[in-house]
């Protein structure tokens, strides 16, 4: 009877253990949380550029020595609410993304990767290379060439046997004009984060991503919906005809169209409801 009852013991001793540790974990975490939410409160509210930028440079040295600690992958971060933090539901890994106000009225994005690894820290740093960056739709970038973004959502679906992460994000051009961006990341074969991916047929074009610029006073739905599994998003046409290419005067007109999978690519179709009572039925983004 003994020898049936040990191996239970030590099992239950080894997990009460495991919870004491990951407790003390959470708990040095936590700490570095509570410097962590008001470095990124002042991120967003500092008075002035130079306060914001310099809380950014202490958030992102403080958030590295939290991610350092053991276990911190499985730590929500949930009091950090200027952030955004992305898992897809894989878990492979989690994607931080926030942005920080110039005087200039256009923003800088930052963000990091974090792989879910037990025994060490692999972290990947996102760098903003949107305003030197060429030919965005078209190309694939590193993490050291983000195209920056605020990400709200992320969907995983695989082709082939290979994966792909749709990320959803918001970026604020500048003062007249916002973005909505549809990237795709994905990993090479030494496990590197690649951002951008030939997979959208855009009435004909094949695009590596998908960016949308319409007026800075209105808002854009797009989103993933599981339901039917499809990307939708709204239409966007010029408030008169002859703004067209003026995107600071691009707005919603009511209708929706939407992207479906079809054979490795996201075709875009036209008019996803029939009747324009049915709209209401998207749900509006978080």
């Amino acid at each position: 009877m003994r020898f049936s009852i040990l191996p239970v013991f030590v099992l239950f001793s080894s997990l009460t253990r495991a919870e004491k540790t990951d407790t003390l974990n959470f708990d040095s975490i936590r700490n570095l949380e509570y410097h962590l939410e008001g470095l990124s409160y002042n991120i967003i509210n500092g008075e002035d550029q130079s306060t914001r930028i310099t809380s950014c440079f202490y958030f992102v040295q403080t958030l590295k020595k939290a991610l350092q600690i053991p276990n911190s992958f499985n730590y929500p971060f949930s009091n950090l609410k200027t952030v955004s933090i992305l898992k897809p539901d894989d878990e492979r890994f989690r994607i931080f993304t926030w942005n920080l106000l110039l005087d200039s009225g256009r923003y800088m994005y930052f963000g990091a990767i974090q792989m879910n690894r037990s025994d060490k820290l692999e972290l990947f740093g996102l760098y903003d290379s949107s305003k030197f960056n060429r030919n965005t739709e078209y190309e694939s970038f590193d993490n050291r060439h983000w195209v920056g973004a605020l990400y709200y959502q992320i969907h995983e679906y695989k082709y082939k046997g290979k994966k792909h992460y749709l990320l959803f994000g918001w970026d604020g051009e500048d003062e007249f004009i916002n973005k909505k961006v549809i990237d795709v990341l994905w990993f090479d074969e030494n496990n590197n984060p690649k951002f951008g991916a030939p997979v959208f047929d855009y009435e004909g074009a094949i695009l590596n991503r998908v960016v949308f610029k319409f007026s800075e006073k209105t808002a854009m739905l797009m989103r993933y919906e599981p339901k039917g599994d499809i990307i939708v998003f709204a239409h966007l046409v010029p408030v008169n005809p002859m703004f067209k290419g003026k995107y600071e005067h691009y707005v919603p007109d009511g209708t929706y169209d939407y992207f479906k999978f079809q054979k490795g690519f996201w075709v875009k179709q036209d008019a996803l409801f029939s009747k324009k009572k049915d709209y209401k039925k998207v749900r509006q983004p978080e």
